[in-house]
């Protein structure tokens, strides 16, 4: 077992290696809307574990740490959505805002309005399924075939960046994204998602380089 300070300054004892959503769920319910933990200082996925001492807290959706991982799994969404409606689409970086998310993917061809309203409208249908995330932890090696097999190569070259043996990969239906984290822990769990705006970008910055779609978004309500 192992003791958990809690947010309140009570003690909560676990089994050594619980999630850290089953901690929350069992301190305020599965309802509780809470989007990430913050282990021992440290913003931590849900689906983390824990394995020693430690204080814990449940920053719920609101917050600054709470928000910051709602637009993050917004911009997923939008990838999925879009990349349903553009299968040959391939998927650029998704460049971090404190209140707006954005998704950069290589179409091939110029976005306009009227497909951004298509997009939109897959976004809500992605939120409505209510797909389980899931999170999976692979070599660098088992990362690159599995991005090489779906075409994404522009992921390759963040793949090569990453200085470590493992990566990790967050996948919601058919879509699957190299990615840090943390996320929620469906897509049902997003409020409403307003885009807002589609302009041309190169990728990395290189103005030699591939030219990029950047779809941007919001919540609804907080324009």
């Amino acid at each position: 077992m192992v003791r958990m300070k809690m947010s309140g300054g009570s003690m909560r004892e676990v089994r050594r290696g619980t999630r850290l959503c089953d901690i929350a769920w069992d301190c305020a319910g599965p309802a509780t809307p809470v989007s990430c933990a913050v282990l021992d200082g440290v913003v931590c996925d849900l689906r983390d574990c824990v394995w020693e001492d430690g204080q814990v807290t449940f920053p719920v959706a609101g917050s600054p740490e709470g928000g910051r991982v709602l637009l993050h799994t917004a911009a997923h969404v939008v990838a999925q959505a879009a990349k349903r409606l553009f299968p040959e689409a391939t998927l650029g970086r998704d460049p971090r805002s404190l209140d707006v998310f954005q998704v950069d993917l290589e179409v091939g061809i110029p976005l306009g309005e009227s497909d951004l309203a298509a997009i939109q409208l897959e976004v809500e249908r992605i939120i409505g399924e209510d797909l389980p995330i899931e999170r999976l932890t692979l070599s660098k090696g088992d990362a690159r075939a599995r991005l090489i097999r779906r075409g994404e190569i522009l992921k390759l070259e963040v793949l090569e960046a990453i200085d470590s043996p493992f990566v990790t990969i967050y996948e919601h239906g058919e879509f699957s994204d190299l990615c840090h984290g943390p996320h929620l822990l469906s897509t049902g769990q997003l409020p409403l998602v307003r885009l807002v705006s589609i302009e041309d970008v190169a990728w990395q910055n290189d103005p030699g380089a591939e030219r990029l779609s950047r779809l941007s978004g919001v919540f609804a309500g907080t324009e």
